[in-house]
Protein backbone atom coordinates (compact mmCIF):
# COMPACT_ATOMS: atom_id res chain seq x y z
CA UNK A 1 0.00 0.00 0.00
CA UNK A 2 2.75 2.36 1.56
CA UNK A 3 4.69 1.77 -2.18
CA UNK A 4 1.15 2.32 -4.20
CA UNK A 5 0.49 5.81 -2.22
CA UNK A 6 4.50 6.67 -2.97
CA UNK A 7 4.36 6.16 -6.91
CA UNK A 8 0.84 7.65 -7.47
CA UNK A 9 3.12 11.17 -5.21
CA UNK A 10 5.82 10.47 -7.47
CA UNK A 11 3.81 10.24 -10.31
CA UNK A 12 1.35 13.87 -9.74
CA UNK A 13 4.90 15.50 -8.64
CA UNK A 14 6.59 14.94 -12.09
CA UNK A 15 3.23 15.40 -13.84
CA UNK A 16 3.37 19.23 -12.32
CA UNK A 17 6.96 19.44 -12.75
CA UNK A 18 6.33 18.51 -16.66
CA UNK A 19 3.77 20.57 -17.41
CA UNK A 20 5.22 23.82 -17.88
CA UNK A 21 7.48 22.58 -20.35
CA UNK A 22 4.89 20.67 -22.04
CA UNK A 23 3.02 24.14 -21.90
CA UNK A 24 6.48 25.66 -23.77
CA UNK A 25 6.61 23.30 -26.28
CA UNK A 26 3.03 24.39 -27.07
CA UNK A 27 3.81 28.14 -26.85
CA UNK A 28 6.91 27.47 -28.97
CA UNK A 29 5.14 25.70 -31.73
CA UNK A 30 1.96 28.29 -31.59
CA UNK A 31 4.79 31.01 -32.05
CA UNK A 32 6.54 29.30 -34.83
CA UNK A 33 3.28 28.35 -36.27
CA UNK A 34 2.50 32.12 -36.21
CA UNK A 35 6.02 33.16 -37.30
CA UNK A 36 5.01 30.91 -40.63
CA UNK A 37 1.67 32.51 -41.23
CA UNK A 38 3.37 35.58 -40.41
CA UNK A 39 6.29 34.96 -43.83
CA UNK A 40 3.49 33.14 -46.55
CA UNK A 41 1.23 36.36 -45.99
CA UNK A 42 4.02 38.37 -47.02
CA UNK A 43 6.32 37.15 -49.84
CA UNK A 44 7.94 40.32 -50.45
CA UNK A 45 11.62 39.05 -49.67
CA UNK A 46 10.69 36.30 -52.02
CA UNK A 47 10.06 38.80 -54.52
CA UNK A 48 12.91 40.84 -53.81
CA UNK A 49 14.92 37.73 -53.91
CA UNK A 50 13.28 36.77 -57.56
CA UNK A 51 13.38 40.51 -58.62
CA UNK A 52 17.01 41.55 -57.67
CA UNK A 53 18.79 38.50 -59.51
CA UNK A 54 20.76 41.21 -61.82
CA UNK A 55 21.98 44.16 -59.70
CA UNK A 56 25.03 42.45 -58.85
CA UNK A 57 25.72 41.95 -62.52
CA UNK A 58 25.08 44.97 -63.37
CA UNK A 59 27.31 46.66 -60.49
CA UNK A 60 29.94 43.69 -61.45
CA UNK A 61 30.37 45.45 -65.30
CA UNK A 62 30.36 48.91 -64.29
CA UNK A 63 33.30 47.97 -61.89
CA UNK A 64 35.04 45.56 -64.40
CA UNK A 65 34.54 47.55 -67.91
CA UNK A 66 33.52 51.05 -67.23
CA UNK A 67 36.38 50.98 -64.15
CA UNK A 68 33.15 53.53 -63.12
CA UNK A 69 34.10 54.60 -59.52
CA UNK A 70 37.78 55.32 -60.75
CA UNK A 71 36.79 57.52 -63.41
CA UNK A 72 34.11 59.18 -61.18
CA UNK A 73 37.16 59.51 -58.49
CA UNK A 74 38.24 62.12 -60.91
CA UNK A 75 35.68 64.51 -60.13
CA UNK A 76 32.04 64.64 -59.35
CA UNK A 77 30.20 64.69 -62.67
CA UNK A 78 26.57 65.55 -63.83
CA UNK A 79 24.48 62.89 -65.36
CA UNK A 80 25.13 64.30 -68.91
CA UNK A 81 29.09 64.30 -68.35
CA UNK A 82 29.03 60.24 -67.59
CA UNK A 83 26.97 59.53 -70.43
CA UNK A 84 29.15 61.51 -72.28
CA UNK A 85 32.78 60.64 -71.29
CA UNK A 86 31.40 56.88 -70.71
CA UNK A 87 30.14 56.87 -74.02
CA UNK A 88 26.92 55.02 -72.29
CA UNK A 89 23.15 55.57 -73.01
CA UNK A 90 21.14 57.40 -71.17
CA UNK A 91 18.33 54.92 -69.85
CA UNK A 92 20.76 52.64 -68.66
CA UNK A 93 22.99 55.71 -67.29
CA UNK A 94 19.65 56.44 -65.11
CA UNK A 95 19.13 53.01 -63.56
CA UNK A 96 22.97 52.42 -62.55
CA UNK A 97 22.96 55.82 -60.84
CA UNK A 98 19.77 54.63 -59.16
CA UNK A 99 21.06 51.26 -57.94
CA UNK A 100 24.55 52.97 -57.24
CA UNK A 101 22.88 55.61 -55.18
CA UNK A 102 20.31 53.13 -53.34
CA UNK A 103 23.40 50.84 -52.62
CA UNK A 104 25.04 53.77 -50.97
CA UNK A 105 27.92 53.67 -52.99
CA UNK A 106 27.87 57.48 -54.54
CA UNK A 107 26.11 60.15 -53.42
CA UNK A 108 24.82 63.53 -54.91
CA UNK A 109 26.88 66.91 -54.36
CA UNK A 110 24.09 69.44 -56.21
CA UNK A 111 23.56 67.87 -59.69
CA UNK A 112 26.58 66.00 -59.86
CA UNK A 113 27.93 62.41 -58.78
CA UNK A 114 30.39 61.92 -56.40
CA UNK A 115 32.03 58.73 -54.19
CA UNK A 116 31.78 58.22 -50.74
CA UNK A 117 34.02 57.39 -47.89
CA UNK A 118 33.31 53.17 -48.86
CA UNK A 119 33.53 53.35 -52.71
CA UNK A 120 37.06 55.84 -52.70
CA UNK A 121 38.60 53.12 -50.79
CA UNK A 122 37.49 50.01 -52.17
CA UNK A 123 36.11 50.62 -55.54
CA UNK A 124 39.02 52.65 -57.14
CA UNK A 125 41.85 51.13 -58.80
CA UNK A 126 45.29 51.22 -57.60
CA UNK A 127 44.21 51.68 -53.56
CA UNK A 128 45.91 49.94 -51.53
CA UNK A 129 42.07 48.24 -50.18
CA UNK A 130 41.33 48.19 -53.94
CA UNK A 131 38.32 45.22 -54.65
CA UNK A 132 38.53 45.83 -58.41
CA UNK A 133 40.23 43.16 -58.94
CA UNK A 134 38.43 41.24 -57.34
CA UNK A 135 34.98 42.23 -59.08
CA UNK A 136 37.42 41.74 -62.28
CA UNK A 137 37.27 37.98 -61.68
CA UNK A 138 33.42 37.61 -62.54
CA UNK A 139 33.28 40.18 -65.68
CA UNK A 140 32.92 37.07 -67.70
CA UNK A 141 29.43 36.06 -66.73
CA UNK A 142 26.77 36.10 -69.81
CA UNK A 143 24.98 38.96 -68.00
CA UNK A 144 27.65 41.11 -67.62
CA UNK A 145 29.04 40.72 -70.86
CA UNK A 146 25.31 42.25 -71.89
CA UNK A 147 25.42 44.62 -69.43
CA UNK A 148 28.13 45.74 -71.45
CA UNK A 149 26.13 46.03 -74.77
CA UNK A 150 22.93 47.36 -73.24
CA UNK A 151 25.17 50.46 -71.07
CA UNK A 152 26.79 51.18 -74.42
CA UNK A 153 23.72 50.79 -77.33
CA UNK A 154 20.67 51.18 -75.04
CA UNK A 155 18.95 48.61 -76.59
CA UNK A 156 17.39 45.54 -74.27
CA UNK A 157 18.88 42.03 -74.39
CA UNK A 158 16.80 38.88 -74.54
CA UNK A 159 14.60 37.86 -71.61
CA UNK A 160 15.92 35.89 -69.19
CA UNK A 161 19.34 36.02 -71.65
CA UNK A 162 17.82 33.99 -74.11
CA UNK A 163 20.78 32.78 -76.45
CA UNK A 164 18.01 33.08 -79.35
CA UNK A 165 17.73 36.53 -79.21
CA UNK A 166 14.60 38.24 -79.76
CA UNK A 167 13.68 40.79 -77.47
CA UNK A 168 10.98 40.55 -75.13
CA UNK A 169 8.35 42.52 -77.22
CA UNK A 170 8.97 40.55 -80.35
CA UNK A 171 9.58 37.15 -77.90
CA UNK A 172 5.63 38.34 -76.68
CA UNK A 173 4.18 37.35 -80.10
CA UNK A 174 5.54 33.74 -79.90
CA UNK A 175 2.59 31.63 -78.28
CA UNK A 176 5.04 29.33 -76.20
CA UNK A 177 6.89 32.59 -74.67
CA UNK A 178 3.20 34.43 -74.20
CA UNK A 179 2.19 31.62 -72.85
CA UNK A 180 5.07 31.00 -69.94
CA UNK A 181 5.52 34.49 -68.99
CA UNK A 182 1.31 35.04 -68.35
CA UNK A 183 1.87 32.36 -66.57
CA UNK A 184 4.55 33.40 -64.84
CA UNK A 185 2.90 37.19 -63.38
CA UNK A 186 -0.15 35.59 -62.97
CA UNK A 187 2.15 33.84 -60.07
CA UNK A 188 3.35 37.21 -59.10
CA UNK A 189 -0.17 38.95 -59.16
CA UNK A 190 -1.64 36.28 -56.73
CA UNK A 191 -0.34 38.25 -53.99
CA UNK A 192 0.07 41.64 -55.90
CA UNK A 193 -3.67 41.94 -57.35
CA UNK A 194 -5.14 41.27 -53.75
CA UNK A 195 -3.46 43.70 -52.10
CA UNK A 196 -4.26 46.23 -54.63
CA UNK A 197 -8.05 44.87 -54.54
CA UNK A 198 -7.98 45.77 -50.31
CA UNK A 199 -6.92 49.21 -50.75
CA UNK A 200 -8.18 50.62 -54.26
CA UNK A 201 -11.50 52.05 -53.40
CA UNK A 202 -13.78 52.22 -56.79
CA UNK A 203 -16.86 52.36 -54.88
CA UNK A 204 -17.80 55.58 -57.31
CA UNK A 205 -16.54 53.81 -60.85
CA UNK A 206 -18.58 51.62 -62.93
CA UNK A 207 -16.49 49.83 -65.36
CA UNK A 208 -12.34 49.25 -65.21
CA UNK A 209 -10.34 48.11 -67.83
CA UNK A 210 -6.92 46.23 -67.49
CA UNK A 211 -4.88 47.59 -70.34
CA UNK A 212 -1.85 45.25 -70.96
CA UNK A 213 -3.31 42.80 -68.16
CA UNK A 214 -1.73 39.84 -69.33
CA UNK A 215 -3.33 37.02 -67.21
CA UNK A 216 -5.56 39.53 -66.21
CA UNK A 217 -4.83 38.67 -62.47
CA UNK A 218 -5.60 42.17 -61.26
CA UNK A 219 -9.21 42.66 -63.27
CA UNK A 220 -10.03 39.23 -61.76
CA UNK A 221 -9.23 40.39 -58.23
CA UNK A 222 -11.14 44.00 -58.18
CA UNK A 223 -13.81 41.98 -60.35
CA UNK A 224 -13.73 39.81 -57.00
CA UNK A 225 -13.79 42.71 -54.54
CA UNK A 226 -16.34 45.23 -55.81
CA UNK A 227 -19.15 43.24 -57.35
CA UNK A 228 -21.11 46.54 -59.22
CA UNK A 229 -17.66 46.81 -61.08
CA UNK A 230 -17.57 46.11 -64.94
CA UNK A 231 -14.03 44.52 -65.77
CA UNK A 232 -12.38 43.58 -69.20
CA UNK A 233 -8.60 43.31 -70.16
CA UNK A 234 -7.30 44.47 -73.31
CA UNK A 235 -4.25 42.51 -74.80
CA UNK A 236 -2.18 42.05 -78.35
CA UNK A 237 -2.48 38.63 -79.97
CA UNK A 238 -1.81 36.10 -78.62
CA UNK A 239 -1.50 37.33 -74.89
CA UNK A 240 -5.38 37.66 -75.37
CA UNK A 241 -5.64 34.27 -75.68
CA UNK A 242 -3.81 33.27 -72.93
CA UNK A 243 -5.51 35.50 -70.49
CA UNK A 244 -8.87 34.29 -71.84
CA UNK A 245 -7.70 30.69 -70.78
CA UNK A 246 -6.35 31.87 -67.42
CA UNK A 247 -9.55 34.21 -66.65
CA UNK A 248 -11.61 31.05 -67.24
CA UNK A 249 -10.20 28.97 -64.99
CA UNK A 250 -10.11 31.64 -62.33
CA UNK A 251 -14.43 30.69 -63.37
CA UNK A 252 -14.74 34.78 -63.83
CA UNK A 253 -15.49 34.53 -67.31
CA UNK A 254 -18.49 36.15 -67.03
CA UNK A 255 -17.37 38.83 -64.82
CA UNK A 256 -14.19 39.74 -66.96
CA UNK A 257 -13.96 40.48 -70.50
CA UNK A 258 -11.15 40.23 -73.00
CA UNK A 259 -10.55 42.62 -75.84
CA UNK A 260 -7.82 41.96 -78.22
CA UNK A 261 -5.93 45.63 -79.35
CA UNK A 262 -3.10 47.53 -79.20
CA UNK A 263 -2.75 50.39 -76.52
CA UNK A 264 -0.71 52.29 -78.44
CA UNK A 265 -3.18 52.59 -81.43
CA UNK A 266 -6.53 53.18 -78.98
CA UNK A 267 -7.63 52.55 -75.98
CA UNK A 268 -11.72 51.48 -76.21
CA UNK A 269 -14.59 53.58 -74.48
CA UNK A 270 -16.96 53.13 -72.36
CA UNK A 271 -14.58 52.45 -68.86
CA UNK A 272 -14.28 54.93 -66.37
CA UNK A 273 -11.15 53.67 -64.61
CA UNK A 274 -8.07 52.59 -66.97
CA UNK A 275 -5.54 50.46 -64.92
CA UNK A 276 -1.75 50.19 -65.57
CA UNK A 277 -0.48 47.05 -63.68
CA UNK A 278 3.39 46.81 -64.12
CA UNK A 279 3.26 47.77 -67.98
CA UNK A 280 4.55 51.42 -67.65
CA UNK A 281 8.26 49.88 -66.34
CA UNK A 282 8.32 47.88 -69.74
CA UNK A 283 8.32 50.75 -71.93
CA UNK A 284 10.58 53.85 -72.23
CA UNK A 285 9.55 57.45 -71.59
CA UNK A 286 8.19 58.74 -75.20
CA UNK A 287 6.04 55.05 -74.90
CA UNK A 288 4.44 56.36 -71.34
CA UNK A 289 3.37 59.73 -72.66
CA UNK A 290 1.86 58.39 -75.63
CA UNK A 291 0.24 55.82 -73.63
CA UNK A 292 -1.29 58.41 -71.38
CA UNK A 293 -2.34 60.68 -73.77
CA UNK A 294 -4.18 57.93 -75.09
CA UNK A 295 -6.10 56.70 -71.99
CA UNK A 296 -6.95 60.59 -70.96
CA UNK A 297 -8.26 60.82 -74.54
CA UNK A 298 -10.61 57.60 -73.79
CA UNK A 299 -11.63 58.08 -70.02
CA UNK A 300 -14.68 60.51 -69.75
CA UNK A 301 -14.56 63.47 -67.20
CA UNK A 302 -14.23 61.98 -64.01
CA UNK A 303 -12.59 59.32 -65.06
CA UNK A 304 -9.44 57.63 -63.54
CA UNK A 305 -6.27 56.49 -64.94
CA UNK A 306 -4.52 54.09 -62.11
CA UNK A 307 -0.64 52.99 -62.78
CA UNK A 308 0.39 50.28 -60.44
CA UNK A 309 4.14 49.35 -60.30
CA UNK A 310 7.52 49.55 -57.97
CA UNK A 311 8.42 53.08 -58.18
CA UNK A 312 11.32 54.65 -57.03
CA UNK A 313 11.34 58.14 -54.60
CA UNK A 314 11.62 61.62 -56.21
CA UNK A 315 15.00 61.53 -55.66
CA UNK A 316 15.08 58.58 -57.45
CA UNK A 317 17.89 56.80 -54.34
CA UNK A 318 15.65 54.15 -53.25
CA UNK A 319 13.94 51.87 -52.66
CA UNK A 320 17.08 49.51 -52.86
CA UNK A 321 14.52 47.01 -54.27
CA UNK A 322 12.86 49.01 -56.65
CA UNK A 323 16.57 49.89 -58.11
CA UNK A 324 17.46 46.82 -58.02
CA UNK A 325 14.38 45.61 -60.15
CA UNK A 326 14.85 48.32 -62.38
CA UNK A 327 18.42 46.37 -63.21
CA UNK A 328 16.25 43.22 -64.85
CA UNK A 329 13.95 45.58 -66.42
CA UNK A 330 16.43 47.77 -67.98
CA UNK A 331 19.09 44.53 -69.17
CA UNK A 332 15.15 42.89 -70.57
CA UNK A 333 12.72 45.25 -71.38
CA UNK A 334 12.90 48.76 -73.07
CA UNK A 335 11.98 50.74 -70.04
CA UNK A 336 13.02 50.92 -66.49
CA UNK A 337 11.36 51.44 -62.47
CA UNK A 338 10.12 54.87 -62.78
CA UNK A 339 9.85 57.29 -59.79
CA UNK A 340 6.71 58.56 -58.40
CA UNK A 341 7.69 61.98 -59.81
CA UNK A 342 8.37 61.49 -62.92
CA UNK A 343 4.67 59.03 -63.69
CA UNK A 344 3.43 62.55 -61.60
CA UNK A 345 5.03 64.73 -63.99
CA UNK A 346 3.98 62.84 -67.14
CA UNK A 347 0.18 62.56 -65.94
CA UNK A 348 0.21 66.36 -65.05
CA UNK A 349 1.33 67.21 -68.59
CA UNK A 350 -0.92 64.89 -70.32
CA UNK A 351 -3.75 66.81 -68.04
CA UNK A 352 -4.53 64.92 -65.51
CA UNK A 353 -5.24 66.13 -61.88
CA UNK A 354 -5.45 65.58 -58.28
CA UNK A 355 -3.15 62.91 -58.37
CA UNK A 356 -2.39 60.72 -55.36
CA UNK A 357 0.17 58.30 -54.43
CA UNK A 358 -0.53 55.41 -52.04
CA UNK A 359 1.82 52.31 -50.69
CA UNK A 360 0.13 49.01 -51.29
CA UNK A 361 2.52 46.28 -50.62
CA UNK A 362 6.00 45.07 -51.32
CA UNK A 363 7.47 48.23 -52.44
CA UNK A 364 4.75 48.83 -55.02
CA UNK A 365 2.52 51.95 -55.22
CA UNK A 366 -0.44 52.92 -56.68
CA UNK A 367 -0.58 56.32 -58.52
CA UNK A 368 -4.14 57.69 -59.77
CA UNK A 369 -5.15 60.94 -61.89
CA UNK A 370 -8.18 62.06 -62.81
CA UNK A 371 -9.35 63.77 -65.69
CA UNK A 372 -11.58 66.90 -64.74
Amino acid sequence: MKAKIAQHLYSRRMSRKNTPNDRNEENYSLRKSKVGMRVHKDPSRLLRYRDSIYASDLLICAVAYFDFFTHLNKSPKTFDEICETMKIQPRPADVLLSLLMSMELIEMHGNRYGLNDLSSVFLVSNTPDSLVPYYHSLKNRPQCIEFREVLQTGKSAGWSSRKEGSDWIISMRDNDFADAFTAAMDSRGAYLARKLAEHFNLKDYSALLDIAGGSGIYACSLAHINSHLATAVLEIPPVDFAAKRSIESKGLSSRVRVIAGDMFERIPAGYDVHLFANAFHDWDIDAIKKLSVNSFKSLPTGGLIAVFDAHLNPLKNGPLPVAEYSCLLMHSTEGKCYSTKEINDILTEVGFRRIEITDIAADRTLITGKKD
